[in-house]
Order: structure tokens, then sequence, then C-alpha cells
């Protein structure tokens, strides 16, 4: 399987996201790696931030996720969870009481993850979604993590050369 700008893969994510929206797992790393596990797919992808607002890279599918997905399953489940009024001001005043904001964002990670498109039917005030889970470094968890890294870190820069060679002529 090769290598596909991130922009298509990010749609594939969010379409299987929209049909089944629990049992996702996210996991990044401070090298613009992020780990998707689905329900029942994994994707890869290496993000090159142009600037705070703006990204490329690309991105792939994985093969095989189950090893993954054991690493990982003991987490909440990754998703968007519209929060009522109520719980909404309730989160913000937790902000300053370490122990209340802890129980109340544990409680919010129990609620079912709902599909993109019925945020945008009910328009909630508040949405939070989430967890990511920070790694120091993905591709420590095997040498088939290593290898996909390596080979998405080519062609990310590749696509950004290709997309942004102004950009790229200043690094080089």
């Amino acid at each position: 399987m090769s290598a596909e700008p991130i922009e298509s893969i990010v749609n594939e994510i969010m379409n299987q996201y929209n049909k089944r929206p629990l049992g996702w797992t996210v996991l990044t790393d401070p090298k613009g790696n992020l780990l998707v596990l689905g329900p029942s797919k994994g994707y890869m992808l290496k993000t090159l931030h142009l600037n705070p607002q703006e990204y490329t890279g690309v991105g792939m599918e994985i093969e095989d996720t189950e090893n993954l997905r054991r690493a990982v399953e003991q987490g909440p489940s990754y998703g968007f969870r519209p929060l009522s009024e109520r719980q909404s001001e309730e989160l913000v005043r937790s902000f300053s009481q370490r122990d209340k904001q802890n129980r109340l964002i544990s409680q919010l990670l129990r609620k079912k993850p709902v599909p993109t498109w019925e945020l945008e039917k009910k328009k909630p005030s508040t949405v939070i979604s989430g967890p990511i889970i920070a790694h120091p470094n993905l591709s420590a968890i095997s040498k088939s993590q290593r290898e996909l890294e390596s080979k998405l870190k080519f062609e990310a820069d590749k696509l950004f050369r290709k997309k942004y060679p102004h950009r790229a002529a200043i690094y080089g």
C-alpha cells in the first residue's frame, strides 16, 4: 500500500469514524506522527506543520493492527462528545480544582462519542474531543512502526517539496 496525501486519508478516517464512532484510539508523538486506530482499520500519518493552523503530510492504512490495539485498549475511546450548557459551565468552573476537574473529565469521557453529522445537526455550544494520547516516540512501538515512520517521513518530505517548492528551498 502506498502513502496518500493526508487530506484524503483524513477524509477516509472521518468517513469510517462517522459510521462507527465508538472504539477509536489516537496517539501522537512530538515528531508529527499520528497513529489512528479504528474498530476495524488503522492508519499512520506523518504531518508537517506549515504554521500553527496549517499542515501537510501523508498517511496510509496499516495492515496489521491487532498488536497495536492490544497495547492501547485500556483507555477511553477517542471521539466527539457534545456537552450541555450545564456540563460546559461545570467544566470551566473546575479548572481551578484539579480533583474535581479530573473526576468531571473522566465522567465526560464515559459518554459515547457521536458522529460529526450529529454535531452539525444539533449544533451544541460545546464539544470535547479526545483523548489524544501523547506518546514520546511512536516508532519505538515496533520494528514495523519504525519502517513505516521512515517511509512516511520520506513521502511527506517529497510531497512538501512538490507542493511548497519555495518553502522547501529554505531548508536546502
